[in-house]
């Protein structure tokens, strides 16, 4: 859309009736540029007035849409697009609109989710909205609301989802390992597909207990080096968990990262090294970083990124640097000439006419004597200059020379300050066949103030401070006529721990200066006590101290992150996964079947002995598993299984609940 200055259109301004609606004010101006289209200045007046008329319905439609009228704010949009069809101020902000409106749809989807704990996909949802805009407040309000619950529940939803509920227990020793598959998927109707690549000779060996189901998986997998792939809610492959394997099956995410606060290039090197990921690519004039990886370490990455791109605190440095300058000068006697000069007058005659009459006048000037003037030399023309004077001068000087910057760092950055002037220095160089030289180079003279603070969580802030203060000495002309100086300097370097808000003080570069100096008349100044009548003493001091006072206010500290992107599980070291391999308790008070048996053995012996004391008893395998069905003939409910009772003691319990067995004899 295009600008115009206010100066542009007000002569056109006062012609526009107020009263009118913007449609109106711009349709009647184009019916005048449309009666008059060879007047440019009807041309001119239209385009001012669809300037106006669209810029007083913009900011109409963005104070709507700050309130949360998004119906209205589409409205003033659409009214601006009437009379002017692309312009890209409406075009943008209608879409904006449109785009908050469905964000805040799928966020009221996902606030229904939150509460009917279905975690995951109202995470999925906040987490794309997000990627969109990620300073959304209701969005990371969501999610934060989505992590808390999530912190405070134990264990995750499944992928997976089984037709029982009901706690497993697994006891198998050396069994083929497709036949645990079978077992599982005929206690969790979960149907699991076997890559051909499976080994059929693996044998497995498993005791569980009352776990849950998923977890009763996910051990049998890692427990066997195999990995799943979940095809739908009641289907998974299963497949080695080799590198070859990994690359057919797993699925893989695409993930862009933009930073405000952090350098991409950065965050690449700490996801190469943390996450052991390839393919990630840094665009460097965006500040962005592309990966492509599995969910589960793009879910990761998220969480490294979330902990890192933090705001950088700054500090405010209020710094004053004094120069305070103490001077005594005291003068007193006679100054003498040191030397008599005689010079010659001679008179000049000057003839002017300023009124047409002749005038002449003289006046003596003086000149160096020469032979000729000395043998003309009377009274009258000779000139001596001795100049005596006395001095009695007595002068004290309090100088106090302040100099007070703030200036505003980040944290372990950099800042100086130079109050002063850049010096020449010219150095000579002197090259055979060539002649000679000049170079010149620039020395910083005055006040130089070096800082690099580095803030704490604390809000403490230590400081580097390197302080130097020079001056410039005396003159010197070298033979080759060049000019040079000598620079006298003061400086001081420390480290310092403050407070936001404490001021420190640091002085004592002092610098005495105490100097005399006396003229005399040769002889007659020596003489005691009239010597002063016949000489000139001055008597010079001076002191100077440099004070520094610094004052660190700490601005906006760093906001440490959540406990969710600080702590959280990474897998293991040839898997990364942000699950744990943990086997959750299922809350359940089951008893498998040989616990029933021995229980119903106990109550009998007490039954039995009224004194508490139940007799020594020792049952036999067959007994104990007379209430497990049979697998004598190497089938468990139609499921074939090889070997004998020896080698399978006990199967999935949801297979076939146990029917009640007799009395123990």
């Amino acid at each position: 859309m295009t600008q115009l200055s206010s100066c542009a259109f007000a002569p056109w301004e006062k012609s526009i009736d107020k009263l009118k609606t913007p449609e109106a004010q711009v349709a009647e101006v184009r019916k005048e540029a449309s009666n008059h289209p060879e007047a440019s200045i009807k041309r001119k007046n239209l385009l001012v007035t669809q300037e106006l008329a669209a810029t007083k319905l913009l900011v109409q439609a963005e104070q709507a849409k700050s309130k949360g009228l998004f119906t209205e704010a589409i409205g003033l949009y659409d009214r601006v697009l009437g009379f002017l069809p692309e312009d890209s101020g409406a075009l943008n902000g209608k879409i904006a609109v449109e785009r908050e409106v469905a964000q805040l749809k799928r966020l009221d989807h996902a606030s229904q989710l939150i509460e009917s704990n279905r975690l995951e996909v109202a995470r999925e949802i906040v987490r794309d909205i997000l990627i969109e805009n990620s300073q959304h407040a209701k969005a990371i309000e969501l999610q934060q609301q989505i992590n808390q619950k999530s912190a405070s529940t134990k264990s995750k939803p499944t992928e997976l989802k089984p037709q029982f509920n009901k706690p497993v227990t697994l006891e198998l020793r050396d069994v083929n390992i497709k036949v645990v598959f079978e077992a599982l998927s005929r206690a969790t109707g979960i149907n699991f597909i076997l890559d051909k690549d499976i080994k059929p000779e693996t044998k497995a060996t498993i005791f569980i207990k009352k776990a849950r189901i998923e977890d009763a998986i996910e051990m049998v997998l890692s427990s066997n080096g195999l990995q799943k792939k979940v095809l739908s809610e009641n289907t998974a492959l299963v497949f080695p968990s080799t590198q070859a394997k990994l690359k057919d099956y797993q699925d893989l995410m695409i993930r862009s990262f933009y930073f405000s606060n952090t350098s991409a290039k950065q965050v690449s090197a700490m996801l190469k090294t943390m996450l052991k990921t390839k393919d990630i690519f840094v665009d460097e004039r965006l500040n962005m970083l592309v990966m492509r990886d599995t969910p589960d370490v793009i879910r990761i990455a998220e969480k490294l990124v979330a902990a890192n791109d933090l705001e950088e605190p700054e500090v405010m440095l209020d710094i004053e640097v004094l120069e305070i300058s103490r001077s005594r000068l005291q003068e007193l006697g006679v100054d003498f000439p040191n030397r008599i000069s005689v010079n010659s007058l001679i008179p000049i005659t000057t003839v002017t006419s300023a009124t047409g009459v002749l005038a002449s006048s003289t006046v003596n000037t003086s000149t160096q004597l020469t032979l000729e003037g000395l043998m003309n030399l009377n009274k009258g023309r000779l000139d001596v200059s001795p100049n005596p004077a006395v001095n009695f001068r007595k002068v004290t000087g309090d100088v106090n020379l302040l100099s007070n910057p703030r200036i505003r760092v980040k944290n372990n950055e950099k800042a100086k300050i130079l109050v002063g002037d850049k010096v020449p220095i010219i150095t000579t160089t002197s090259t055979a066949n060539v002649g000679i030289s000049e170079n010149v180079q620039y020395v910083d003279v005055g006040l130089k103030l070096d800082v690099e603070p580095r803030i704490t969580l604390n809000n403490f802030v230590n400081i580097k401070i390197g302080l130097e203060v020079s001056s410039l000495g005396e003159k010197t002309t070298t033979k080759n006529g060049a000019t040079v100086y000598t620079i006298g300097t003061r400086n001081a370097s420390t480290v310092l721990r403050l407070k936001n808000g404490e001021t420190q003080i640091l002085a004592g570069l002092i610098l005495d200066d105490e100097r005399k100096s006396a003229s005399k008349l040769p002889g007659l100044g020596d003489i005691p006590l009239l010597g002063r009548l016949f000489s000139n003493q001055e008597d010079k001091k001076s002191k100077t101290e440099i004070v520094l006072a610094i004052t660190p206010r700490v601005i906006g500290n760093v906001n440490l992150p959540q406990a969710e992107v600080s702590e959280y599980w990474s897998g293991t070291e040839n898997l990364i996964t942000d699950k744990p391999q943990s086997v959750m308790p299922t809350g359940s008070g089951a008893l498998t079947p040989k616990e029933q048996f021995r229980e119903r053995i106990r109550q009998q012996q007490l039954k039995a002995n009224p004194d508490g004391q139940p007799e020594a008893s020792l049952a036999t395998e067959q007994e104990l598993t007379q209430d497990i069905p049979s697998v004598e003939s190497g089938t468990v409910e139609g499921l074939a299984l090889p070997g004998t009772v020896d080698n399978v003691q006990s199967v999935v319990e949801s297979v076939a609940p146990p029917a009640t067995s007799p009395a123990a004899p």
